[in-house]
């Protein structure tokens, strides 16, 4: 049976919790010879990346990136905030404000694998869709 890298990341979580510092890298290093061993060393980033998710999910934290045509305010990061807080139950949102020119207006929000796209562009082909049918 092959073991995903969701199992592997959520198998290291549980392996490191409440454990000193010096443990955890001996446990890590144990963990990277296992990889080794199994010919699995190419899972290694994705490994880490639903390893920091399950570690955010157990610790309450949302990450999120929010997309929009310039750099947002203190403000509006603040109001994004609070929105992601209350909408996912969240202790703490870590927000990654992503600038893309060529959004004419609003912000997309992906948290996770969800997307909310409150762009212009977004918000006009939702329109259309609706006046087509």
């Amino acid at each position: 049976m092959r073991v995903t890298s969701a199992q592997y990341a959520k198998s290291l979580y549980e392996a490191t919790l409440d454990k000193s510092h010096s443990e955890v890298d001996v446990l890590v290093s144990n963990f990277v010879k296992v990889l080794a061993k199994n010919r699995q060393m190419r899972l290694k980033n994705e490994i880490l990346r639903k390893f920091e998710s399950v570690t955010n999910q157990k610790n309450g934290i949302v990450m999120a990136q929010v997309i929009s045509q310039e750099k947002l305010g203190a403000e509006m990061i603040e109001r994004l905030s609070g929105f992601i807080k209350k909408k996912y139950q969240a202790g703490k949102v870590e927000i990654e404000n992503t600038v893309d020119e060529k959004i004419k207006g609003g912000v997309i929000v992906k948290v996770g694998d969800e997307i909310c796209d409150a762009s212009v562009k977004g918000q006009l082909k939702k329109m259309k869709n609706v006046l087509v049918n």
